[in-house]
């Protein structure tokens, strides 16, 4: 596990508490695209505390979910123990030990970025069934678009101790569109993507909670991030106490062929212990 990894995984409760669900629509846009039932065999990759696994449980689908953090997959494994149709895997993708084309589909909500890009595209492709999808989504968090003088007060803060811009550039088509090409350069076909929206509302101390869910400012040296936390608590308060978090929450979407050809053999990369 990473640095990085380890830090989330310190975070877990504070993610169970202040990460937003997904909305309803992108499961659906999901399920139109790809037809899953009782019969099908799905695995998550990153389950995290379970934040987009209940509507996959609820069609009945044999779930498969790999999480490599104790604390995360405890809430996971706690929250869908009645589902006889779930299992957990406390372990890495990496270390996940499966024979080739087991998955009608294959899914990772905000937490395919963590597994090296050329492995993780490959051993997916591998470990789906001809005609299998693989659905990747996550949400990026963008500014209060309605607080004008927060949202300025704010990326100050980011730039005088993070040296950045506290969300002055959101995620768009363009950044979407690139990342489901790219699943084309590892023989997906019929990709496609999509982007939905959402908002929610932070207290200052529940805003709180949501940054320390970040790896990167939970990485951040402990004095500058006591004063970057304090800064942006004060600047909630101090403009109505409520802070509104704008999402942008990207799908892409693409299917593994049903003919051989393209198929990308992946046996090198993808050893497992």
């Amino acid at each position: 596990m990473t640095e990085f990894e380890k830090t989330f995984e310190e975070a877990a409760e504070d993610y169970e508490k202040s990460r937003p669900l997904y909305a309803k629509t992108l499961f659906e846009h999901i399920f139109r695209y790809k037809q899953i039932d009782s019969a099908s065999k799905v695995l998550e990759i990153g389950v995290g505390t379970g934040k987009a696994t209940l509507p996959f449980l609820e069609t009945g689908c044999d779930l498969s979910a790999i999480e490599p953090g104790e604390q995360l997959a405890f809430y996971a494994a706690r929250k869908y123990a009645a589902y006889d149709h779930f299992s957990l895997h406390r372990q890495t993708f990496q270390e996940f030990a499966c024979p080739p084309e087991s998955f009608d589909l294959i899914y990772s909500a905000t937490a395919f970025h963590w597994i090296p890009q050329e492995y993780g595209y490959r051993r997916v492709y591998e470990l789906l069934k001809k005609g299998g999808v693989f659905a990747r989504f996550a949400y990026h968090a963008g500014a209060d678009k309605k607080r004008h003088a927060l949202t300025a007060e704010i990326r100050s803060l980011y730039q005088t101790y993070m040296d950045e811009s506290g969300g002055a550039r959101e995620y768009g088509e363009e950044d979407a569109s690139a990342l489901a090409q790219l699943a084309e350069t590892y023989g997906f076909a019929d990709t496609t993507y999509r982007l939905f929206g959402m908002t929610k509302d932070f207290t200052a101390d529940a805003y709180m909670e949501l940054l320390r869910t970040y790896s990167d400012h939970r990485k951040l040296e402990q004095t500058k991030r006591e004063l970057l936390f304090n800064g942006i608590h004060r600047a909630i308060q101090k403009h109505g106490g409520v802070m509104t978090v704008h999402y942008t929450v990207d799908l892409q979407l693409a299917r593994k062929p049903l003919s051989e050809k393209g198929e990308i053999s992946c046996a090198a990369a993808s050893k497992i212990n």
